[in-house]
């Protein structure tokens, strides 16, 4: 069972249950205050003097099944290799948990996503309303980096709904992953447009600004902008455009 929540519900909870074996999965050099055990990839075990530290892979961990009462995984999906593997493991360890991912925009605009694994993105976690799963699209790089990573502490507390979602999950993580192909529906005169991005996936995940000769401006370049106006999208992503009615 999965659904959307926000981080304070999840802090509430860990709170109302003290008993609780609490593991922060990802926990980089400062994870939160309540967890009992940390681990990371990274090995940050001075960082945490007085609570046990254990370097592992995210998605192949040494610990039990259903060791912990609650599992945080906090801006830890989008890195994955392997989010099967990655949720399996969640899943696995933990009778609960909680799992906060960067939206897309939000992955978009902040400096050092693009950068090469561990470090950076490689995918797009969403949730589907719909559907009542995670989804995993590869990660596309849209828009220039312009947010710098302390900048999004002072943002955060105005726009949390747009920069993060949260997902609280019990027993088991529904998921799925998907191709790098996205479409709306305008709804009017517009009609629908698809742009379909999975024949050109190895080149564009985490790979940093792409090469001028397949994407020749970013969409938010000024000149580009004035000249195409409102149908920049459609100018720059002509190659890609699938369907259109």
């Amino acid at each position: 069972m999965i659904k959307r929540c926000s981080r304070e519900y999840v802090l509430n909870l860990i709170d109302s249950n003290p008993e609780w074996n609490v593991l922060d999965l990802g926990s980089g050099a400062d994870g939160w205050t309540r967890a009992n055990v940390y681990a990371d990839i990274v090995d940050y075990v001075e960082k945490y003097p007085d609570k046990k530290f254990v370097r592992t892979l995210a998605d192949e961990t040494p610990f039990k099944d259903k060791e912990f009462d609650f599992v945080v995984a906090n801006h830890l999906a989008e890195h994955v290799p392997d989010p099967q593997k990655f949720c399996k493991e969640l899943a696995r360890i933990g009778k609960r948990g909680y799992i906060e991912v960067p939206t897309p925009f939000f992955c978009n605009i902040v400096s050092g996503n693009s950068n090469p694994p561990p470090h950076g993105h490689l995918w797009w976690v969403t949730y589907d309303d719909d559907n009542d799963k995670l989804v995993f699209k590869p990660r596309l790089a849209v828009t220039k980096e312009f947010v710098m990573p302390p900048d999004t502490t002072l943002l955060i507390p105005f726009f949390s709904e747009s920069m993060v979602t949260g997902i609280y999950f019990e027993n088991e993580i529904e998921l799925e992953v998907r191709k790098a192909i996205f479409t709306y529906h305008f709804g009017n005169s517009d009609g629908t447009v698809t742009y379909d991005f999975s024949g050109t996936e190895q080149d564009i995940v985490s790979a940093g600004p792409p090469p001028a000769e397949r994407w020749p401006i970013w969409i938010t370049d000024r000149e580009i902008w004035e000249k195409t106006k409102s149908v920049v999208l459609k100018r720059q992503f002509d190659r890609f455009i699938v369907k259109e009615k």
